[in-house]
């Protein structure tokens, strides 16, 4: 692998700073030349999709959603960092490397196999590809136009799954990648981050107006070394150590492609390509170093989307608004030790389509839209685990999923928008197959919704939700055997009963422009939510007196008594022209009704604050902090061989400083158009954090302090 001292690297550190230098020079000259420019605030509100699949503004949607822009996601290399903002998520419960990051929502995350839905382009992302090694979103930053975040159980749009929220990430297409007024463009970007890691991009666009065609082509490198943690976490070699040993080479490539078959419909391409070679550890996420008998891992990750859509919006028919989209995905994540002859590969291979329509109508006084939907997914699986030169056989693999439903969703505006009402539900069907027991279950389930959104006075509106989530037990917790790891011994359960999840929200929002001057507005939300969660599937010990052949005890998956879950999300913003400030707050409560203990493990509160000051024309200065509160940790320690490990008892506060630079005299000059530098720190105070999930003794602590700058223009 590349040497992060390699003359690549060092050139692109030397390019940083030449435009730094260069770009600050210009800048001076044109502030003596120009005037400062009054930018105003615009007013427009942001809006989800996600929520309903048709566009909804946020603070009249009846539910928790958060939204990432294009300018949030420049801020980190990887999208899982940037959700640490956002109330109710939680991340950092790993190594800080980039193969493996772990994050939670709504109390789901990481290891709670398909709880939480991911999708890149309406395309479904597998967290783990039943490993414990792996939880990555295998996305780009750089590519996505934006993120949405559903929090809270939802299975209308997307099926089973959805217990602890949504992740839809969307992508951007040649017309992100041309400027405004031009035919064609080429964008390029660098990227320098002194925590060891460097990334660049090159991109090339042709979307001309006048024709009924588009295309791009996008390609990236990036390289990760070593990660610096904020303490030190442990010993290597007998020396106090801080740096986590990390080696990944990333490479992404992504081509789209679109043609207007008329004025009203569209069909476009799109192949998405991400690569991650890497030198590491078997629990990648867990362990710090290679084990000194089996060596260092040597893996590659690899993802592959292919997608077809087709969209038909005729002007003078509001009944039609058709999506249809078709899809094959792969992913991969193949590994072997440098010493030991071991060898482990998961595969994870999808196919399908969805079609959606939202039609408009009116009946009287009342308008409507009315979404109808129907979506198909086949999903294979399979691993391969080779040790010694004997395979292993996996009692659950090779296995198959096929997962099919039809939905509906109305939403019906009273009184001039003054109340709004939702309804909807969806009914799946799934089957699920082991190969190996000539296994094969066949089930249904229908997921209803209401919302209600009722202005009260201008601006302010009191809001409602209920909706109902299901999760169909996975061929892993039917039929895993044997001694899959060294701790548990596992029994088939044949017998396991989806997952529900019900949830009620009630809150509201607020907002007003011109609140103290002409330009400026506020908005505020508040979320409460409550619900329980049925028949969840949890590993439990089994046959507490009788010692297995091998592992250290007998496990079965089981329905455990109902989880009861609670909290509150909170968020305000501020704008003006000269910029903005907000807050996020978040808490979540998770427990066994009839233990009263948390499941599966504690959240701390978390306060976030946030700001960006408009400070010279072309310059936008930030400041972001995340403050956990000391958790309500119960149990509050374990014991373990004896001894006895106290879980996080600490309150944390990490501070990231960022900036953002347009020099105007470059609008259109000799190093191109549109040119950003973009510069920050993370973790200015080189701050420990520990996610509340852990032990204070454990290696698994947050990231170290963390410069970056990068440097984008378009040609």
């Amino acid at each position: 692998m590349r040497s992060l001292h390699s003359p690549f690297w060092r050139f692109s550190a030397l390019a940083c700073g030449i435009f730094l230098l260069l770009g600050q020079a210009a800048a001076q000259q044109a502030q003596r030349a120009q005037e400062k420019d009054k930018e105003k605030v615009p007013n427009l509100p942001e809006v989800t999709v996600t929520g309903t699949s048709m566009a909804t503004d946020l603070q009249t949607y009846p539910g928790s959603v958060s939204v990432v822009t294009p300018q949030q996601l420049s801020t980190s290399s990887t999208v899982i960092s940037v959700l640490r903002n956002m109330p109710g998520v939680s991340v950092g419960n790993d190594m800080g490397r980039g193969l493996g990051e772990s994050f939670y929502i709504r109390g789901f995350g990481y290891q709670s196999e398909s709880r939480i839905i991911i999708m890149q382009d309406g395309v479904r992302r597998s967290l783990s590809m039943y490993s414990n090694h792996i939880s990555s979103f295998r996305s780009d930053p750089d590519l996505l136009k934006r993120v949405e975040v559903v929090k809270g159980a939802s299975s209308i749009q997307y099926g089973g799954g959805a217990i602890g929220g949504v992740v839809d990430m969307g992508m951007k297409t040649a017309e992100d990648f041309v400027q405004e007024g031009k035919d064609r463009g080429f964008a390029a970007k660098l990227r320098y981050e002194h925590n060891n890691y460097r990334e660049g991009y090159l991109a090339g666009a042709f979307a001309p107006k006048d024709q009924p065609f588009e295309f791009m082509a996008y390609g990236k490198k990036g390289r990760r070394g070593d990660q610096e943690m904020s303490r030190v976490w442990g010993h290597i070699n007998g020396q106090p150590a801080r740096k986590v040993p990390t080696d990944e080479d990333t490479t992404v490539a992504y081509l789209q492609g679109g043609f207007k078959i008329t004025p009203e419909q569209k069909i476009s391409l799109s192949y998405f390509d991400y690569g991650m070679d890497v030198e590491t550890v078997w629990q990648n996420l867990y362990h710090t170093s290679p084990n000194s008998t089996t060596g260092p891992v040597i893996g590659k990750l690899k993802q592959q989307d292919w997608i077809a859509k087709y969209t038909f919006k005729p002007a003078a028919n509001p009944w039609i608004d058709l999506t249809a989209t078709a899809f094959h995905s792969r992913g991969s994540y193949d590994r072997h030790f440098t010493i030991t002859p071991s060898r482990y590969k998961n595969e994870d291979q999808r196919h399908g389509f969805r079609f959606k329509n939202i039609s408009h109508f009116e009946t009287g006084r009342v308008g409507h839209r009315l979404l109808l939907g129907v979506d198909y997914e086949k999903r294979n699986e399979n691993a391969l685990f080779v040790r010694n030169g004997v395979t292993d056989e996996f009692g659950s693999m090779p296995n198959t999923y096929i997962d099919s439903g039809i939905y509906g969703h109305l939403e019906s505006s009273f009184m001039n928008g003054g109340l709004t009402l939702q309804v909807g539900g969806r009914y799946d069907r799934y089957e699920r197959k082991v190969d190996k027991y000539d296994y094969s279950a066949k089930k249904s389930h229908f997921s209803p919704r209401v919302g209600l959104s009722v202005r009260v006075a201008d601006g302010l509106y009191l809001l409602g939700n209920w909706s109902e989530a299901f999760r169909a037990p996975t061929p892993h917790e039917t039929h895993s055997a044997g001694a899959i790891n060294p701790h548990h011994y596992l029994i088939p359960n044949t017998g396991l009963k989806p997952e529900t999840a019900r949830e009620t929200e009630i809150g509201f929002s607020w907002t007003k422009n011109g609140l103290w001057a002409a330009n400026d507005s506020l908005e505020t939300k508040l979320m409460l939510f409550s619900g329980r969660v049925k028949n969840l599937i949890s590993l439990e010990l089994v046959r507490p007196n009788e010692k297995p052949p091998e592992s250290e005890s007998y496990a079965m998956y089981l329905n455990t008594d109902s989880v009861k879950r609670h909290g509150l999300e909170w968020t305000g913003t501020y704008q003006q022209a000269w910029g903005n400030v907000g807050l996020g707050y978040s808490r979540i409560r998770q427990t066994d009704r009839a233990t009263g203990r948390n499941v599966p493990g504690t959240f701390a509160d978390k306060l976030n604050l946030h700001g960006h000051w408009q400070a010279a024309p072309g310059l936008l200065l930030g400041l972001n902090v995340n403050h956990w509160f000391k958790p309500k940790q119960n149990p509050e320690s374990f014991v373990s061989q004896g001894r006895r490990y106290w879980y996080v008892r600490k309150a944390f506060t990490v501070v990231d400083l960022d900036a953002r630079w347009q020099p105007r005299p470059w609008a259109s000059g000799p190093f191109g158009r549109d040119m950003e530098v973009t510069f920050g720190i993370k973790n200015v105070f080189d701050a420990s954090y520990m996610n509340a999930f852990v032990a204070e003794t454990s290696q698994r602590v947050g990231k170290g302090r963390n410069i970056y700058v990068g440097l984008s223009t378009r040609f």
